[in-house]
């Protein structure tokens, strides 16, 4: 049987950092030398930014997270890590080259949901990931960091860039390398833990659960085709104890599709569920969710779904039942979609129109739907996003043809979007934490 590998190679790179797990460890020859502890990045030679006359007002309590391209002294554009407002003591030059050149590919959507910024329980440091590296092609990866929110010191934790997730106590994360699940501590000098090994681990599924009992780990073979319907890939589910002992096998599932992104496989905000593939696990091995349900989330406050569906977008139950209707009028074919701080409004795009995207918002009180503005001249939006104080509705534009841009509005009825940054892909919003 052949292995199937996710999209991203694996990484080469050899953690800085001292393992939390009390299991007895698995003897694993690290697959590259540590790289030297650097607190303070070393600033690019080369790279300039673009000048930027009018630099763009901060939101309040507001850290965006985003890329833009820099050119360096060669007319080699690359795309750039940044945030908004601007990091104190924060080394940019050294992050110009973060993700990769700019060679015109114009869908960020994977890489983001697998490499997406992760950031601490505590909201006080963020896990920064680059490019992951290809030896074999001759491609060199870039290094994935921990950013001290408070400070904007950089540290870097790995050589090449690694899919992380954090533990619930914030002081160690988990990942997958070569085949091995490990556990690492974010104290500097720290050394990784293997905790599990199986040669057909994929590395963009190790989820660390929110109550900190397991972490979530799934294997993948392709094969010949079996059966009526023709499956060719098999994956397996692992529940490995976050402290240690033997990994518990939760699910088979035999399938011909698998979307290979890293946001197919997470746990309920409690804890107590596992969406994989768009099948609901219990702990106790139980596939609660029914066949042919696709398109679903999780809600980030509580163990309910949103659901995807055509013209009917709609918040479902573990099982399957419907909750509430969210819009019955057919909307945008790329749906985005976020909840609000306080967990009482949910806002969504809908069908594009000559104007642009309108931005939809639903009270998941009163069930009412209001517009809130449209973005206009779009044709694709990639991410939506709200401010810290829900006040403000953030929109990472994707124009089509390389093109993007940041817009914001406010988060109530009759609005008018205002362009934020323009030459820029959103990646993320988190709290900006009070110093």
């Amino acid at each position: 049987m052949a292995t199937i590998a996710p999209t991203t190679t694996a990484s080469t790179a050899t953690p800085l950092l001292t393992t939390t797990a009390t299991s007895a460890p698995v003897t694993v020859t690290p697959s590259a030398p540590a790289p030297t502890d650097t607190p303070t990045p070393a600033p690019s030679p080369t790279a300039t930014a673009p000048p930027s006359p009018t630099p763009p007002a901060p939101i309040a309590g507001t850290l965006l997270l985003y890329t833009t391209p820099v050119t360096d002294a060669n007319g080699q554009a690359h795309w750039a890590f940044r945030t908004l407002p601007p990091l104190p003591q924060f080394d940019s030059a050294a992050f110009d080259t973060l993700y990769g050149p700019d060679n015109g590919f114009s869908d960020f959507s994977m890489f983001f949901a697998d490499s997406n910024p992760q950031l601490s329980p505590d909201g006080q440091s963020l896990l920064v990931a680059g490019t992951r590296g290809s030896p074999e092609h001759g491609v060199a990866g870039t290094p994935t960091w921990l950013i001290d929110l408070t400070t904007g010191a950089a540290r870097q934790l790995f050589a090449d860039g690694v899919i992380a997730t954090w533990s619930p106590a914030g002081d160690a994360i988990t990942y997958v390398e070569d085949g091995t699940l490990f556990t690492i501590s974010t104290a500097a000098g720290a050394t990784p833990q293997a905790i599990f090994q199986h040669p057909d681990l994929w590395d963009i599924y190790a989820k660390w659960s929110p109550d900190g009992q397991w972490i979530a780990a799934v294997s993948g073979v392709q094969h010949e085709p079996t059966g009526k319907v023709q499956t060719d890939l098999t994956f397996t589910y692992w529940l490995v104890p976050a402290g240690g002992g033997p990994a518990r096998e939760l699910a088979q599932r035999e399938t011909s599709t698998a979307g290979y992104s890293a946001d197919e496989v997470s746990w309920s905000p409690d804890g107590q569920y596992l969406l994989a593939h768009t099948r609901v696990y219990d702990l106790a091995d139980n596939q609660l969710m029914p066949e042919g349900i696709g398109g679903l989330d999780w809600l980030p406050d509580r163990p309910q779904l949103f659901h995807l569906a055509t013209e009917r977008p709609r918040i479902i139950s573990v099982t399957g039942e419907e909750i509430a209707l969210v819009e019955q009028s057919a909307y945008h074919s790329t749906l985005n979609w976020a909840l609000s701080n306080d967990g009482r409004r949910l806002v969504f795009s809908q069908k594009s129109t000559d104007a642009g995207v309108p931005l939809a918002i639903y009270d998941l009180e009163s069930g009412e739907t209001q517009i809130a503005g449209t973005i206009p001249n779009a044709i694709y939006d990639s991410e939506l996003r709200w401010s810290e104080d829900d006040t403000k509705l953030i929109a990472g534009v994707d124009y089509g043809e390389g093109r993007y841009a940041i817009w914001t509005l406010e988060a109530q009825p009759g609005s008018t979007a205002e362009r934020l940054i323009e030459n820029a892909v959103l990646i993320e919003v988190v709290p900006y934490p009070v110093r």
